[in-house]
C-alpha cells in the first residue's frame, strides 16, 4: 500500500468511534435496539400484562405460546412476525409469552 493510502487508512482509524461494550445479556430479560450509535441497552423493568387478559388473539397466542415453548427446548422452531397497527398488543403478547414459556435463558429485543 502508499505511504499516502496507509496515512489515510490510519487516520480514518483513528475518526471512528470505538466498538460498543456487548451487553450483560443474563443482567436483563429485555432489550432494546437503538441506532447511532448500534446498541442493545437492557431494559431495567419489563412491563407485562397476564397472557389471560389478552383477549381475541387466541390463535396467535396459542401458536405463538407453542412455537416459543418448542424453541426454548431446543426444537424446530419457526421465525415469528407479528404485525398489525400500532396499540393491537404486540408487545403485549411477546413479553407475556416469554414470561409464559418457563424459558429462562429467553430474552426479548424490541427494534425501534
Amino acid at each position: 500500500m502508499s505511504d499516502d493510502l496507509r496515512r489515510i487508512a490510519e487516520a480514518l482509524e483513528r475518526l471512528a468511534p470505538a466498538p460498543a461494550a456487548a451487553p450483560d445479556f443474563a443482567g436483563a430479560d429485555a432489550f432494546v435496539w437503538h441506532v447511532a450509535p448500534d446498541r442493545l441497552e437492557p431494559v431495567a423493568h419489563v412491563s407485562r400484562v397476564d397472557l389471560p387478559l389478552l383477549v381475541g388473539i387466541d390463535r396467535s397466542r396459542d401458536t405463538l405460546l407453542a412455537n416459543t415453548r418448542q424453541f426454548a427446548r431446543g426444537l424446530p422452531a419457526n421465525n415469528a412476525l407479528l404485525w398489525g397497527a400500532r396499540g393491537m398488543g404486540k408487545s403485549s403478547l411477546v413479553k407475556a409469552v416469554q414470561r409464559r414459556s418457563g424459558a429462562k435463558d429467553l430474552r426479548s429485543r424490541s427494534l425501534n
